[in-house]
């Protein structure tokens, strides 16, 4: 136990002060959001180049990893969609938004810190190989349903916009990936990685300095953003999102990875990424296409105050 409390307590110990030091005025929304940027544009993206610049993955078939985590992104996304529709009567866009809050977990204000604390760079491994595609198909996919989704809830009301083409959403969202630095650092250090070479050591330096921040600051960031997420929406709807973001997903993750003998350190891995809480994602999505805001905003905020107690359970589970 006192194991799981030094990884816990440092983590949702650096979200508290951050949550605090905004309430308090102390910093001011603008350095937040700048805290925020600089994590995503630049610490982030060193961090992952560097891992994948310089691990060594073993014989391990990342296939599985994959089929294990998408398919119970799958599952998870299928049921939040389908129970909060039928629960609340929502349309058919804020219905996807609850997929998407279920299963989009926060891999990098949340999973990153804690899986490099709980077991190292070498943790890292697999959440490195769900992120080489999560991204890029989480946008991919989410948008087009999204947009699907849009599209049906006007013909419903009769007021059916110009149809986009499937082409041209598909242009937009790999414009926006083209562009996204998560992206570029996964591909960087790919490409570094092909050619065989070391770091140089002034430059491994600098992007072990680099990349250490990213942790702290991720979530002193996150723990700041959360004064804008009060509790806004449905709590019935958010808790049941919240339990499948932070146990169902995570559970199913466990099962399908323990059945296709995944090796544990990417079990362990994987269930971590999948027991992060809800992603800010998701909101983003909700505020886009101007739907189910409030259940995305109380999510993020009901996951993340949870994920205290799941995450140290799950720690527990893991080993």
């Amino acid at each position: 136990m006192q194991d799981i409390l030094n990884i816990i307590v440092p983590i949702f110990g650096l979200i508290a002060l951050g949550f605090l030091a905004a309430r308090a005025k102390l910093l001011s929304d603008a350095t937040g959001e700048a805290l925020a940027r600089f994590v995503f544009v630049v610490a982030v993206p060193v961090l992952l180049f560097r891992t994948l610049a310089t691990s060594a993955f073993g014989d391990a078939n990342p296939l599985f990893l994959w089929l294990t985590y998408f398919s119970a992104i799958a599952i998870v996304w299928t049921i939040g969609s389908v129970v909060v529709r039928r629960l609340t009567g929502a349309d058919r866009r804020a219905g996807v938004i609850a997929g998407i809050s279920s299963s989009f977990a926060n891999t990098v204000f949340v999973a990153i810190p804690t899986i490099q604390r709980a077991y190292g760079d070498a943790g890292l491994e697999p959440l490195l190989l769900i992120l080489a595609i999560h991204l890029p198909v989480m946008m991919i996919v989410a948008t087009l349903i999204v947009e699907r989704a849009a599209l049906l809830d006007a013909r419903d009301a009769g007021t059916m916009p110009p149809q986009v083409s499937t082409a041209t959403t598909l242009k937009r969202v790999l414009k926006n990936l083209a562009t996204n630095a998560i992206v570029v650092g996964i591909l960087s250090g790919l490409v570094w990685r092909a050619t065989g070479l070391p770091l140089e050591p002034h430059v491994d330096e600098i992007t072990r300095l680099l990349g250490g921040t990213a942790g702290p600051l991720a979530l002193f960031s996150l723990g700041m953003s959360l004064t804008r997420y009060g509790l806004r929406g449905d709590i019935a709807s958010s808790a049941i999102v919240a339990t499948l973001s932070l146990v169902v997903m995570p559970a199913i993750v466990f099962f399908l990875g323990t059945w296709l003998a995944l090796p544990p350190l990417w079990l362990k891995g994987a269930v971590l990424t999948a027991a992060a809480p809800a992603g800010v994602n998701a909101y983003l999505f909700a505020a886009y296409f101007q739907s189910g805001e409030k259940l995305a905003a109380t999510t993020i905020l009901v996951s993340t105050v949870l994920s205290v107690v799941t995450l140290s359970v799950w720690l527990t589970v893991l080993g």
